[in-house]
């Protein structure tokens, strides 16, 4: 019999409310602190009464010290929420639900002109980790809010946002979802991960990248590198980071976090660029229908967009 693979620990940091429900958790690199988690939770609990987090030995059932807000690091291990004098509380989550995605592949020129060329221009390198490259063969541009969700992006106001100038057929049209300031540079190998929302930029900690899964030890704690792009009208937006941001919280620290596709799924279903529909345990799920959904407007996107600036377009 074969050996099963190796698979990396999915926590180390767990927090259960007093009825043994999952209410929060990470991988904690070492670098993630008590004042930082209370604020990331505050987005996602809500209870009757002022809560704080104590230790928690869950053989003993008992809870220990208390974990205030501060600049102490977290340790890993288990905890309890519970009410500021540690009494049981009920502990309610969001329902809402982190935004699903789905990785643009390069299939046009049309799409090629839109957003990558310029994002090159702009970026030169991964804007993480720096890396530079001759042919672009390790780099990828990335959309920070993807374009397959265009109705919630008109919804949240972002296009009177943006200050790009560049003509809107170089934008994604009118809705100017493919501007260069909803786009960053990333190395090849950190495309899925951010699609998934492994990891997000913190624009309110300096642009640090924060993890929120186990395996990504080599960018936790780096700082996106924006120094280069003086012009404020090519500058990727604080508020579309923000927007990334929280849906890895909702995906990967809510709760008992959401289910996710394993890489093998990804490629499994689009790993050529095409629809690999022969696999029933990937599409036969509602995850998989709304993936199919949402790689059918992606790829739309561009016909949709052509038709809404077409010469007597009711939508102009």
């Amino acid at each position: 019999m074969d050996a099963e693979p190796l698979r990396l620990q999915k926590r180390n940091v767990q927090v259960l409310g007093s009825d043994g429900s999952v209410i929060a958790g990470f991988w904690q690199y070492g670098t993630l602190q008590w004042d930082e988690f209370y604020r990331y939770m505050i987005t996602f609990v809500f209870t009757t009464t002022a809560w704080s987090i104590f230790q928690y030995d869950p053989t003993q059932r008992q809870r220990g010290a208390p974990c205030p807000s501060g600049p102490q690091i977290v340790q890993p291990g288990d905890y309890i929420l519970l009410s500021s004098t540690g009494e049981p509380i009920p502990v309610g989550l969001v329902s809402t639900p982190p935004r699903p995605r789905h990785p643009t592949h390069s299939g046009t020129p049309a799409r090629e002109a839109h957003y990558r060329n310029r994002g090159r221009a702009r970026d030169g390198k991964c804007l993480i980790t720096g890396l530079l490259t001759q042919t672009y063969s390790r780099l990828r541009i990335v959309h920070i809010f993807p374009r397959a969700h265009d109705a919630e992006w008109i919804r949240k106001g972002f296009p009177n946002k943006i200050t790009d100038v560049a003509d809107e057929a170089s934008m994604g049209g009118a809705i100017k979802i493919d501007s260069v300031q909803n786009v960053i540079t990333l190395r090849s190998d950190l495309h899925d991960a951010w699609d998934n929302y492994e990891f997000g930029v913190d624009p309110r900690n300096n642009y640090r990248i924060t993890a929120f899964t186990n395996g990504n030890a080599d960018i936790n704690g780096l700082h996106l590198q924006l120094d280069h792009i003086q012009d404020p009208t090519l500058r990727p937006l604080d508020e579309l980071f923000i927007d990334h941001f929280m849906q890895g919280l909702f995906k990967h620290m809510k709760g008992a976090s959401e289910p996710v596709w394993s890489y093998e799924d990804h490629f499994d279903a689009f790993g050529d660029g095409a629809f690999n529909l022969s696999n029933p345990k990937i599409w036969g799920t509602g995850e998989g229908k709304e993936r199919f959904e949402l790689a059918l407007a992606d790829r739309l996107f561009d016909h949709r967009m052509s038709q809404q600036d077409a010469p007597g377009s009711v939508d102009k």
